[in-house]
């Protein structure tokens, strides 16, 4: 196979048209430099130079092969710029999967932020559910996940993002509107509007156990995958939602928010991300949260 040594030589020589001043060029003995030309038309078996005790000129052959040798320089200095940036973080690729209502208030800025620092990292998103995060993670297709927690899977380190109360949200005629807290005994018969099970099947059972605990059977009127269908359909007057604090984005005029007293009254956040994993550009996002090293 051919070095990338003999191709500098050449090229040197090519671009001096000295084997004196290519030898220079190159820090290396005129007889090794000479050696190194001699073996590479060997390996090729072609004359690249034509050479006298007083000039060198590039054969029709040396002319075709320089045009090719400096590509192939090029593109291997190429390769190394990227090998070094990789291994600080500066280039790559981060695939990161997230439960759909953080994204705006937290992931978005945090990410708006990190490519302004690493904009030649690319950022995949992938909307995905609590369950699927953590199997994702434990498989490595995803390098790091914010979802759900607190939980503990082995080999999964998290971080605690935040912790939020949860709210009813309800248009504000309706008849719990006047109410100052709301417990999931308050909703027995009321129409209510959740998260669909496939992306909010985390956030449901942790809900639902709440209703259980008070012998509430909770009565699903729709299920939506986002939380704008989901507010949309509140304010269409389809029945509330029990929302983490609920984001001011998706709130209307016509809607009032109220505590949801419960057990455990709180939500957390976390990010996610697997012990092993040696991606640079997670160790680059990780050291946007403060206080996390990978």
């Amino acid at each position: 196979m051919l070095s990338v040594r003999l191709i500098r030589c050449f090229v040197a020589v090519a671009d001096e048209l000295s084997f004196t001043a290519a030898a220079l060029r190159l820090n290396m003995a005129q007889p090794a430099l000479t050696r190194s030309i001699k073996q590479l038309e060997e390996h090729l078996n072609a004359r690249l130079l034509d050479r006298d005790t007083r000039n060198v000129r590039l054969t029709e052959i040396g002319h075709a092969f320089l045009k090719e040798a400096r590509k192939a320089l090029d593109q291997i200095a190429r390769a190394e710029q990227v090998g070094r940036e990789m291994a600080r973080g500066q280039m790559g690729q981060i695939k990161i999967g997230y439960v759909t209502y953080i994204a705006q208030d937290f992931l978005a800025p945090l990410l708006k932020r990190f490519r302004m620092d690493r904009p030649n990292i690319r950022i995949e998103l992938v909307n995905m559910g609590t369950e699927q995060q953590r199997a994702a993670l434990v498989e490595r297709t995803i390098d790091m996940g914010f979802m759900l927690g607190p939980f503990s899977v082995p080999g999964i380190a998290t971080y605690q993002i935040r912790e939020e109360q949860l709210v009813v949200v309800m248009p504000d005629d309706h008849r719990l509107a006047q109410k100052e807290a709301i417990s999931a005994s308050d909703l027995r018969g009321e129409q209510m509007v959740i998260g669909s099970e496939s992306m909010w099947s985390v956030y449901r059972r942790i809900l639902f156990s709440e209703f259980d605990r008070l012998g509430v059977s909770p009565r699903i009127s729709q299920e939506a995958p986002t939380p704008s269908a989901l507010f949309a359909l509140v304010n269409a007057g389809m029945g509330l939602t029990i929302f983490p604090q609920a984001p001011s984005q998706y709130l209307t005029s016509h809607m009032v928010v109220r505590p949801f007293v419960m057990e455990q009254n709180k939500m957390s956040t976390v990010c996610a991300w697997n012990k092993l994993n040696t991606n640079p550009a997670l160790s680059a996002l990780l050291a946007r949260l403060p206080g996390v090293t990978a």
